[in-house]
C-alpha cells in the first residue's frame, strides 16, 4: 500500500479541495471533467474510484488441454476474482472441454455464454452487482440449507427417495450462492466495482465466512439425503423420534444463527453457542446407544450423528463470527 499526503485547501466560503496523486490519476485515466466516485466507510475513511465500467474486468484464460475438475476450478477462480468477461481459449479445444465449460456456466449465478467458436468460448456476467447483494444471498442460503436439513431427515425417516434426490440437487443452489457471495467480497476489495454496496469490508468478510459455513452444513444435509436415497432399512420408532426432534431443532438453529449475525447480537450468539453444545451431547447419545443389535440401524445412527455434530460445529462458527463482528463494528471507547 502506498501512503501519500496532501494539504487540504479552501476555496470560496465552504468548499475544501485536495489534489489527486498524479500517478493514480494517470493510471486510472483521470483528466479534467472525469467523474470520481467517493465512498465513505464506517471508520471515516474515503474510498475513491473512477467511472470505470464493470465490463472492463476481463481476463483471457488459456486452458490448453485441461478438462474436468482442473478446468472447472480455473473458471470458478476467475469468477470469484470478479472478472465480468472470461475469454476461455485453447489452440485445440475439444468437445469435452466445451461440455465442461457449459456445465460450469450452469452452476454459476450471472455468467452466460455470449460467443462460441472452434477454439474460444466467451463468458460474460450479465448480473448487475446491485441485483443480489450479499445480505440477500445469505438469507437465501439460510432458507435453502434449513429446508435441506429438514427434508433430508424427513426423507430418511419416511424412506422417500424422491425427496432425498431433491435435497441432493439443492446442494448446487447453495454452492452457487456461496460463490456469488465470495465474488462480491472480492468486488468490494477491488474498490468501486460494486458502486451501490452498502456493506463495509469487515461485514462482507464475515458474511462470506458465514456463507462458507452454511455451504458445509448443506454438504452434510446432502450426505444424509444420499444415505436416505439408498437405505432400504425401516428405522425403529426410537430413532425416528430422535431424528424428528433434530429436524425441528435445526430449523430454529439455522434461522437464529443468521438472524443474530445480521443483527450483530453477540449476547444472543453466546446463548446460541451454549444451546448448540447441549444439542451436541444428544447427538453423541444418538451414536453411542448400547442397546443396538441391528447393524443397519447402527450405521444410520453413526452417519447421521457424525453429520449432526459437524453441522452443529458450523453453527457454532457462525455464532463466533457474530461475536467477532459485533466487537469489530462497535464504537471505540475512550480510555
Amino acid at each position: 500500500m502506498i501512503m501519500d499526503t496532501r494539504k487540504v485547501q479552501r476555496t470560496g466560503k465552504s468548499t475544501f479541495i485536495v489534489s489527486l496523486p498524479k500517478n493514480w490519476a494517470t493510471k486510472n485515466g483521470v483528466q479534467a471533467g472525469s467523474i470520481i466516485y467517493i465512498t465513505q466507510s464506517d471508520n471515516g475513511a474515503l474510498l475513491l474510484s473512477t467511472d470505470r465500467s464493470e465490463q472492463d474486468l476481463k481476463i483471457k484464460l488459456d486452458i490448453g488441454d485441461k478438462s474436468g475438475e482442473p478446468l472447472i476450478r480455473d473458471i470458478i477462480g476467475c469468477y470469484v476474482a470478479g472478472y465480468r468477461t472470461i475469454d476461455v481459449v485453447s489452440s485445440h479445444m475439444s468437445s469435452a472441454q466445451k461440455k465442461d465449460i457449459h456445465s460450469i456456466v450452469g452452476k454459476l449465478i450471472g455468467p452466460e455464454i455470449l460467443e462460441e467458436t472452434i477454439n474460444k468460448v466467451v463468458m460474460q456476467d450479465l448480473l448487475s452487482s446491485e441485483e443480489l447483494q450479499s445480505e440477500r444471498a445469505l438469507r437465501r442460503i439460510r432458507t435453502v440449507v434449513k429446508s435441506m436439513i429438514q427434508d433430508s431427515i424427513n426423507a430418511l425417516v419416511t424412506k422417500n427417495k424422491d425427496l432425498a434426490h431433491d435435497v441432493i440437487q439443492r446442494d448446487n443452489d447453495v454452492d452457487r450462492l456461496n460463490l456469488l457471495i465470495s465474488r462480491q467480497f472480492t468486488e468490494i476489495l477491488r474498490s468501486g466495482s460494486v458502486k451501490q454496496e452498502t456493506l463495509n469490508s469487515i461485514t462482507a468478510f464475515n458474511y462470506m465466512q458465514a456463507s462458507s459455513n452454511l455451504e458445509r452444513i448443506s454438504d452434510h444435509a446432502s450426505r444424509i439425503a444420499e444415505m436416505a436415497s439408498k437405505c432400504e432399512y425401516t428405522l425403529s420408532d426410537e430413532i425416528v423420534k430422535e431424528l424428528t426432534g433434530f429436524e425441528s431443532t435445526f430449523g430454529e438453529l439455522i434461522d437464529d444463527s443468521i438472524t443474530f449475525l445480521l443483527q450483530m447480537n453477540s449476547e444472543k450468539a453466546n446463548a446460541l453457542i451454549d444451546k448448540t453444545r447441549e444439542i451436541r451431547d444428544k447427538a453423541q447419545i444418538l451414536a453411542n446407544s448400547t442397546k443396538l443389535k441391528d447393524r443397519s440401524e447402527m450405521m444410520v445412527r453413526l452417519v447421521v450423528a457424525s453429520s449432526i455434530e459437524r453441522m452443529l460445529d458450523y453453527i457454532m462458527n457462525i455464532g463466533e463470527l457474530t461475536i467477532n463482528l459485533s466487537h469489530a463494528m462497535s464504537e471505540p471507547k475512550a480510555a
